[in-house]
């Protein structure tokens, strides 16, 4: 039993794949650590130019060319961002607006108006959850505690991602949804479970919550980082393709390494932080 597991540890270090997401996943996490170290408004401003790659990101899945209504489309909506940034950083009082909502629903109406531009009515969804992402991770990281908030939801992501990641590899059998995402494994999955709970319970002075309260949300988080997952998979099925894009090396797109926080962040803010 441990002699075939090592021989399986062994031959994915071996795995070029493997290797490949390692090395990006480091690049992308210095990149990020730097970033977040220097603080807003590098870090938001970061975080907007994001934003507009994964819409046209969105838009050339399925090998669409880009034209005109397109890229109208996403200038749009990365104006309706970059208004609501400026809003933020200069803390431009509207009066009426709330905070958000008001940019976040012209988005959303702008979205709707150019529904035809997208492939199918589950990309359409997709591309909702992508805005109303984006519009609460800004607002997130503009409250006093917000860049703690951020790197408290990255850790834990990113822990479900790799170790269930790792665990499908050495131990997955059993599928979970297999004309979806063939790679999600159950094993996989409850290793990733295991590893996000416990980490959780390690960072919970991150973001003033208690122990056990906390490893409730690394939980929570975990399934919903699993869900966006399969949200995104759904997505890339539908149009045919495995990845989301070849941007990052072993990863594919970026939407591939966001799809995670496409459900997390919502819900994180609409149950922690909302009620205070």
């Amino acid at each position: 039993m441990i002699i075939k597991f090592y021989i399986k540890l062994r031959s994915l270090l071996e795995l070029k794949e493997f290797r490949l997401r390692l090395l990006s996943s480091l690049i992308i996490l210095t990149v990020f650590y730097i970033s977040f170290i220097i603080g807003n408004p590098l870090f938001v401003i970061l975080l907007s130019s994001i934003f507009c790659l994964v819409l046209f990101e969105l838009d050339k899945m399925d090998g669409t060319k880009i034209n005109k209504v397109h890229f109208f489309k996403n200038l749009l909506l990365q104006f309706t961002l970059f208004i609501f940034l400026i809003s933020k950083l200069k803390q431009y009082d509207f009066g009426f607006f709330i905070d958000y909502d008001i940019f976040l629903f012209l988005s959303l109406l702008i979205n709707f108006h150019f529904y035809k531009t997208y492939n199918n009515y589950i990309t359409f969804i997709f591309s909702n959850f992508i805005l109303i992402c984006f519009f609460l991770l800004l607002e997130i990281l503009f409250m006093s505690d917000g860049l703690n908030l951020f790197l408290y939801v990255v850790l834990l992501i990113s822990t479900m991602d790799v170790f269930a990641y790792i665990g499908g590899k050495l131990i997955g059998k059993i599928k979970i949804v297999p004309k979806i995402s063939n790679g999600k494994t159950l094993e996989g999955t409850l290793i990733g479970l295991v590893f996000t709970v416990t980490i959780a319970s390690m960072i919970q002075d991150l973001v003033n919550l208690d122990i056990y309260f906390s490893m409730l949300v690394g939980f929570f988080i975990g399934v919903l980082s699993f869900l966006g997952d399969i949200l995104e998979s759904s997505v890339k099925r539908s149009v045919g393709v495995k990845d989301s894009g070849n941007l990052i090396p072993g990863h594919g797109g970026l939407m591939d390494r966001l799809d995670g926080y496409i459900v997390v962040l919502p819900v994180f803010y609409t149950f922690l932080i909302l009620p205070h």
